[in-house]
């Protein structure tokens, strides 16, 4: 488990310093562009133009402010890069206004599948030093990236963990998806290995992680993890005691690739839900 301090840089390009790689004048036109956006299918379908050509345009990383944040994104391989970059305002804007109104000095969030720290940079930097935020990812190429840009807004309290999340600890393939990294998972390494990189990556289930980062309370997970989300919660709900459920949970509602009764076990647990959206669902464990 490694702990952001202030100024770790993880790569060459990293190395330099933030407000290095600006947006050349037709880049500029195009976010600005993208980010008046409507959330309509003719606004969605002209941010996919705008992210073409952006990734056409340059292959360096961009450094930009947004959802109230400084960020080094890039534009190639990461659809969740690409969106921040042109259409920040279609970044979850309910699922951030829901966490946002429950935080407090001394929160405790879990991250499972952080990418490159958008919720997680999000949860520190309002809920403040107080706070404490745990971002897992399998993928050290993300990882490295939201570090830096923990650094470069000035936080000490997010902890990440290079791990995929099961039922078990050891070791298990993992699918990177070249094409878009935030879209890899254990999930595809099951059935489908073209255009994907195949590796080993170290499985860790979330109670070891809870136990190993002396987390005594979790008030809100969020789970984004390409199908496997039953098999993240699930073991958890069945091996913690109450005290350590999340108060909320947010996750990505990809039932048709469950294995197990996600939201059954939810149910059971005594969660109700908060609200579903288009892609994800909202969970919360009342008083």
């Amino acid at each position: 488990m490694m702990v952001m301090g202030r100024g770790d840089h993880v790569t060459d390009l990293d190395a330099h310093p933030f407000g290095t790689y600006q947006p050349t004048s037709v880049q500029a036109v195009l976010i600005a562009l993208g980010r008046r956006l409507p959330p309509t299918w003719a606004g969605k379908r002209t941010a996919s133009f705008i992210r073409s050509a952006l990734r056409r345009l340059r292959s360096d990383p961009l450094d930009l402010e947004v959802i109230g944040q400084k960020m080094r994104l890039y534009a190639g391989n990461n659809a969740c890069e690409k969106r921040l970059i042109v259409t920040p305002q279609f970044f979850d804007p309910l699922e951030l206004s829901f966490l946002k109104a429950r935080l407090h000095p001394t929160f405790v969030f879990l991250d499972i599948g952080s990418n490159v720290g958008a919720y997680s940079i999000f949860v520190a930097l309002n809920a403040g030093a107080g706070a404490r935020v745990v971002a897992i990812d399998p993928n050290a190429i993300v990882l490295r990236r939201l570090q830096f840009n923990a650094a470069v807004n000035g936080l000490s309290n997010i902890q990440t963990v290079q791990a995929a999340i099961a039922g078990m600890d050891g070791e298990m393939e993992f699918a990177l998806e070249e094409s878009n990294m935030g879209g890899s998972s254990l999930q595809l390494s099951r059935d489908a290995r073209g255009g994907k990189t195949i590796f080993k990556v170290p499985v860790k289930t979330l109670n070891s992680v809870v136990a190993e980062a002396g987390i005594e309370h979790v008030d809100a997970v969020k789970i984004d993890v390409e199908g496997f989300e039953d098999q993240v919660l699930i073991p958890y709900l069945n091996a913690v005691p109450r005290s350590l459920y999340p108060r909320s949970v947010i996750l990505e509602a990809n039932i048709d690739s469950w294995d197990s009764d996600l939201l059954g076990a939810l149910t059971k647990a005594g969660y109700r839900t908060s609200d579903n959206l288009a892609q994800n669902g909202i969970f919360v464990l009342p008083d």
